[in-house]
């Protein structure tokens, strides 16, 4: 028999990963496995705060401030990043639905791809639940996120489309975009 003990979803915390981190979370929730919720920070994100001296884009220093600002120190960054992971959770899928598993935030960086194989491989996932979507413009040049993974993953990949329907405690199926809140 197989058995599903853990389950890794990545998100870019986006209202477009929350139907997939849903999914995955409703997953964990009904085989009773620990849900890893990863998000993935690229270099280029840090070295792009690193030259805005670690103001958001379109924001500057004020006049007079030092240009020698000290940068944020990496844990830091990743404890805010965990902290608001947690928030997303928390307001994206509910709080109730959220204590419901036993929920891991895992924040790497590096490369997307390469960072979720490592965590699945690192956490002994059983499965990874992502997205099935990217740009028509991205999918042309390197192809999907999830394709790349799919093809390195050390476990099975569930890729869900953003025109999945599901099947609710009701049994009614409903678009997967519109379950609200992923009432428990």
């Amino acid at each position: 028999m197989i058995t599903i003990n853990r389950i890794l979803v990545p998100t870019d915390l986006s209202i477009a990963s929350v139907p997939t981190v849903g999914y995955a979370l409703a997953l964990a929730k009904a085989h009773h496995a620990e849900l890893s919720v990863l998000h993935v920070l690229s270099t280029d994100v840090i070295k792009d705060q690193q030259l805005s001296h670690g103001y958001p884009e379109g924001l500057a220093a004020a006049p007079g401030t030092p240009s020698t600002i000290a940068q944020p120190n990496l844990d830091d960054l990743f404890e805010r990043k965990k902290q608001l992971l947690r928030t997303f959770l928390d307001q994206r899928l509910g709080t109730a639905l959220v204590k419901t598993v036993t929920l891991k935030p895992v924040i790497r960086l590096g490369k997307v791809v390469e960072e979720i194989v490592a965590t699945a491989k690192e956490e002994q996932c059983d499965l990874i639940v992502t997205a099935n979507q990217a740009s028509r413009l991205r999918s042309l040049f390197r192809g999907r996120f999830s394709d790349q993974i799919a093809r390195e993953a050390p476990c099975p990949v569930l890729l869900i489309p953003s025109s999945a329907n599901v099947t609710t405690d009701k049994n009614e199926r409903v678009p997967l975009t519109q379950l609200d809140k992923w009432a428990a």
